[in-house]
């Protein structure tokens, strides 16, 4: 394989990497095992309220913490650019994420049962013995619409 060959690879392994994260939200598979194969043992991943937690064990119970409140989400990622220098990279991408309350959360009043979210995704990724690793994550709200948004203020692990 050439050199453009593993490049492509490698960015292919990546953008996996976010994909399989995101999944493991929507599929509410907050487990270790499965975190640690997406992230390394120190990832720090920023929540969007600019909270920050580290280690896959972690990120999985913060997450957890916060989908209780939801009792459906899908989160879109498109238009990855990746930048690789050597065994470090750099991730951007777009993020469009449904989030359904679950009952007792959102608007109070029952006017509407969700939120949507137009994200941009920043990433870090690494090349470990095991292959690509997200290191550090941070997903940065551009807009948001919909009902509830006093309980996800008011939420410590929004």
């Amino acid at each position: 394989m050439n050199s453009k060959e593993h490049l492509w690879f490698d960015r292919l392994e990546i953008t996996e990497l976010l994909h399989q994260f995101f999944r493991a939200l929507d599929e509410k598979n907050f487990d270790e095992t499965t975190l640690s194969s997406i992230f390394t043992a120190d990832a720090k991943v920023e929540r969007p309220n600019g909270v920050s937690v580290v280690g896959p064990r972690r990120i999985g119970e913060s997450q957890h913490q916060s989908f209780v409140r939801f009792r459906a989400t899908q989160h879109l990622v498109s238009n990855q650019v990746t930048t690789i220098n050597g065994d470090d990279a750099e991730v951007r991408a777009n993020l469009v994420a449904m989030h359904l309350w679950a009952d007792g959360h959102g608007d109070p009043n029952g006017l509407e049962s969700y939120f949507l979210a137009g994200s941009v995704v920043q990433a870090k990724a690494e090349k470990t013995v095991s292959g690509w690793r997200i290191n550090e994550l941070a997903v940065h709200n551009t807009w948001r619409t919909g009902s509830g948004f006093a309980s996800i203020v008011n939420h410590p692990y929004s």
